[in-house]
């Protein structure tokens, strides 16, 4: 069945009107529920110092904090291979991953949308999933 032009072209029309519609809803008025600072939602979580809106925080002394307070529930990681250093801002080298933390570990981690704790040697690393960029280092923290 052929459609006529003119009626393909008012669809369109109200598909982007409706769009812009579900875009300028307003906010909700009781303030609470996932993405907002309210009570977590059903099916969110939130850790310490966890700012799903914004992304990690920029001080992760409460996270150092944890991994001393729980030191006996963290392993220590395999060393690099010597050529191997890890940079604060720049990708991961190329082949090396570093050792991804057990659940144990993790349940006692903060989490951040995007984001993956991994080990290496006494080291624990934060690192953005889709760019392997080194969001910071917890240098030493496994010692």
């Amino acid at each position: 069945m052929k459609m006529p032009k003119s009626v393909i072209a008012g669809l369109g029309v109200l598909v982007l009107g409706a769009s812009a519609l579900v875009h300028a809803a307003p906010p909700d008025p009781r303030g609470e529920g996932p993405g907002r600072d309210g009570p977590p939602g059903p099916h969110e979580q939130r850790g310490p110092q966890d700012d799903r809106r914004g992304g990690p925080p920029r001080d992760f002394g409460p996270v150092r904090q944890i991994i001393h307070d729980n030191h006996d529930q963290f392993a220590r990681g395999a060393p690099p291979p010597p050529d191997v250093r890890l940079e604060r801002g720049r990708p991961l080298p190329p082949g090396y991953y570093g050792e991804r933390l057990g659940p144990r570990e993790l349940e006692r981690l903060p989490r951040y949308d995007g984001y993956e704790w991994r080990r290496s040697g006494p080291d624990v690393v934060l690192i953005a999933v889709g760019t392997g960029i080194v969001y910071e280092i917890l240098a030493n923290v496994l010692n």
